[in-house]
């Protein structure tokens, strides 16, 4: 039998001359049997360290560093990007508009001498006024038959009479009467004896008018625009079981 270089109860190396273990005290020589068993053991061990152990442990450690587990992530890439701009725009409308309204016009009738009579009567007569009660008077003579050379109209409120004017003839107290109705136009009577025109007179009328308001506009428009790094996309990656638990 050989003598074996471990001691067989407490695994100490043994000095190759000694016959007892210098650790534990105990014979240490072997028969062939146990010498067999002990170089058994002995081969499954790298510097006294089981194999079985060292093969745990490199397994543990490429589970823990090596990129295995897929996880997705997303990364962006340069593109164009799309961008909705709105903005309000002002402006000002003007709308023709006809409104009715009620106004005061003038009534009544106005007596005045026709302008052939006056011609012909006016130069032998001259200086003719209206005097009291309607007659006419040249001087101190009353015309002849006056009354026979004068017309009467009637002013109606449908005639829109908003303003009257009354100018005193040259040679006397007849008058010229200028009528101006709401539309702007005018009528004009001369050689007036006397009028009874009065604003007692109401009329609906229509008036032209414009009306301005403010109209505010919401516009918007689409732009593409470009940009650095804008537009995601999904990728796989791989990363290690030590990389997972750190990035949580």
């Amino acid at each position: 039998m050989s003598k074996p270089e471990f001691c067989k109860h407490c695994g100490a190396p043994l000095d190759g001359e000694s016959e007892f273990c210098a650790k534990c005290g105990k014979p240490v020589k072997l028969s062939a049997s146990a010498e067999s068993a002990v170089k058994s053991r002995m081969s499954g061990k790298v510097g006294g360290i089981d194999k079985r152990f060292l093969f745990a442990i490199a397994v543990i450690i490429l589970i823990l560093v090596v990129p295995v587990i897929p996880r997705e992530k997303i990364v962006y890439v340069s593109g164009q990007t799309t961008t909705l701009q709105t903005f309000q725009s002002t402006s000002l409308q003007t709308v023709q508009t006809t409104t009715q309204s009620s106004i005061q016009v003038y009534v009544g009738t106005i007596l005045y001498v026709s302008g052939q009579y006056y011609a012909y009567y006016q130069p032998y007569y001259s200086g003719c006024v209206r005097g009291y009660y309607g007659v006419i008077r040249c001087g101190y003579t009353s015309w002849p038959n006056w009354s026979a050379y004068t017309t009467s109209i009637t002013v109606n409120p449908s005639d829109n009479i908003v303003s009257i004017q009354d100018t005193q003839e040259a040679g006397g107290y007849l008058s010229t009467v200028t009528l101006t109705r709401y539309d702007g136009s005018v009528i004009t009577y001369a050689h007036v004896v006397n009028d009874s025109l009065t604003q007692t007179g109401t009329v609906m009328v229509q008036a032209s008018g414009t009306q301005t308001s403010t109209v505010t506009q919401t516009l918007s428009t689409v732009m593409n625009v470009p940009c650095d790094k804008c537009i995601p996309q999904h990728v796989t990656e791989y990363v290690s079981l030590v990389q997972l638990l750190l990035q949580r």
